[in-house]
């Protein structure tokens, strides 16, 4: 598949996506709506940065949201060396590593697992599905003086081919409460990563940045099963990558110089840390 203009076109006005196998998201039920911008939320950078895009406090039918505005794909991939020489084509990578692709997988396969109810005690800011923003509401992010496009090479093949195509984004929860990082909060995430690491999910990015209340808001860098890098890498680097989200809760919680009290918490329930006389992480049951 070539992603041109016509092609993204296509996808976003998809029911579901992305058009691959494993889990898929849903559009927004108002894609088409007309978007009102309150407030920018995230720090302003460009695609070079690492960051994915901007995040936004908006209303849409008189309902507030974060919207979530994902910079384009680039072509310009660092070599995957662990999976050099094995079929993995160019629309795999896309649709299991793009971040707009990862988080539509990801909140699938959260929703699924669900079951259509949302609990009381979620782990996740709630996605309401995905949309395309159109002509006027691109305007306006060029009037803020925000490009999308900023940071990816001119002669990029993804931007030669894709220029133009509508502005990718997920409408989800708008979580206004400020993280306390404290023993509760800390167990709280702790039972998330093994929520989503038990239905296939690696977060791949346990910051936290990237956590409202106990709540977690950024799901781009997850790798969500069926992926075609995890099915392809050798298997002593797929259980290395598995303890990821592990290793990088235990550095988050040093961080916040928490270790000793989320530590007393952690004692005693049903997963916990161990460190093993190599120094490597390990969860253990």
């Amino acid at each position: 598949m070539a992603f041109t203009v016509e092609t993204n076109r296509r996808l976003l006005a998809s029911k579901h996506l992305p058009p691959c196998d494993g889990p898929k998201l849903h559009a927004f039920k108002h894609r088409n709506a007309s978007i009102k911008w309150l407030e920018l939320l995230s720090t302003p950078l460009d695609a070079r940065s690492g960051c994915q895009g901007f995040v936004f406090k908006v209303e849409i039918k008189s309902k507030t949201y974060a919207l979530k505005v994902f910079f384009p794909p680039s072509t310009d991939r660092p070599i995957l060396g662990p999976i050099r020489g094995r079929l993995v084509t160019d629309e795999d990578l896309a649709f299991h590593t793009d971040p707009f692709y990862a988080e539509c997988r990801a909140y699938g396969r959260i929703q699924k697992a669900y079951g259509g109810q949302l609990p009381k005690k979620p782990y996740v800011a709630d996605c309401y599905g995905f949309l395309a923003l159109n002509d006027k509401d691109e305007k306006h992010l060029s009037d803020q003086g925000i490009d999308l496009w900023d940071g990816i090479s001119s002669d990029d093949e993804y931007r030669v081919t894709a220029e133009g195509s509508p502005a990718r984004a997920l409408v989800k929860q708008y979580v206004k409460r400020d993280t306390v990082f404290n023993g509760k909060t800390m167990e709280r995430i702790r039972k998330g990563i093994h929520f989503m690491n038990s239905k296939g999910i690696l977060i791949r990015d346990v910051r936290s940045d990237n956590y409202q209340g106990d709540l977690l808001v950024d799901l781009g860098s997850a790798w969500t099963k069926p992926h075609c890098i995890l099915d392809n890498a050798p298997q002593h680097l797929v259980a290395e990558w598995k303890e990821t989200d592990r290793v990088m809760f235990d550095d988050m919680v040093r961080e916040e110089g928490l270790r000793h009290e989320a530590r007393a918490l952690i004692v005693g329930v049903d997963v916990s840390y161990a460190t093993v006389a190599s120094g490597r992480r390990r969860w253990a049951s």
